[in-house]
């Protein structure tokens, strides 16, 4: 093997040099994580999966989000809503474009203000829909996702109420033994709906307003003593249905 001359190493630790400094300009900056591609949801809901970027560079990156491609239904509707600006109940006639939304990350932070929505419409089948993260100031450093959403029919089994105001399911787990689980979809918003859990007694143990721009209300029953229990669902103060839930330790 021959032998390799002083000039000869500078011009290799050179050509190394510039490769390392070329990977680092080039190396992405912004990371989705926690990121779960297969969604599934019924017919007549909002299925929300919030897009949380993580800074993966030792530098503050200014982001932004944007939607790329996507194949939906005709009655299906797609959003990016920023800090629950989608909460409104009028999301058409939002004041903020996501488009001018910019967020600053510092290295290591991540942010959670991003959230992508899809309304299910009217019949079932596969959607897809990808969003970009990319650096504001430099547009080529960029990472993407692309959602994947199965949208069933809503069975009748475990459905416990049905209206043109609340349709609730059963609760589940049951028995539970940390969370008590409630899906339900608010119709009327006009309407106010609860569940009030209560003992065998009578005695109410937890009172719980339904959010009508959300489709899921989660109970911690952890503080709840063993035994049985009843839940109700009250629309404007009227009781239209109760079951029965165990709370095991």
């Amino acid at each position: 093997m021959g032998e390799v001359y002083p000039m000869q190493m500078k011009k290799i630790a050179y050509i190394a040099l510039f490769s390392l400094l070329g990977f680092a300009a080039s190396a992405q900056s912004l990371e989705i994580v926690d990121f779960e591609a297969n969604q599934q949801g019924n017919i007549g809901q909002d299925i929300r999966t919030i897009i949380k970027v993580k800074n993966i560079s030792n530098v503050p990156v200014y982001f932004s989000v944007a939607e790329m491609n996507k194949q939906i239904g005709s009655s299906q509707k797609s959003f990016l809503c920023i800090n629950n600006d989608c909460d409104n109940g009028d999301i058409a006639n939002r004041k903020g474009k996501v488009t001018d939304y910019v967020r600053k990350l510092m290295p290591g932070e991540t942010d959670v203000s991003v959230t992508a929505i899809l309304e299910t419409g009217l019949v079932q089948g596969i959607s897809n829909i990808s969003y970009r993260v990319f650096n504001v100031k430099k547009p080529e450093d960029y990472t993407q996702i692309e959602l994947h959403y199965v949208i069933e029919e809503l069975s009748n089994e475990g459905l416990l109420y049905r209206s043109n105001t609340v349709d609730l399911n059963d609760v589940y787990p049951n028995p539970a033994t940390e969370t008590a689980i409630f899906d339900y979809k608010i119709k009327n918003v006009s309407k106010e709906a609860k569940i009030i859990i209560h003992n065998v007694l009578g005695s109410i143990a937890g009172e719980y307003k339904l959010n009508p721009f959300e489709q899921q209300l989660k109970v911690s029953v952890e503080n709840y003593n063993p035994g049985v229990y009843f839940y109700s669902l009250y629309i404007d103060n009227e009781g239209v249905a109760t079951k029965k839930l165990v709370v095991r330790k």
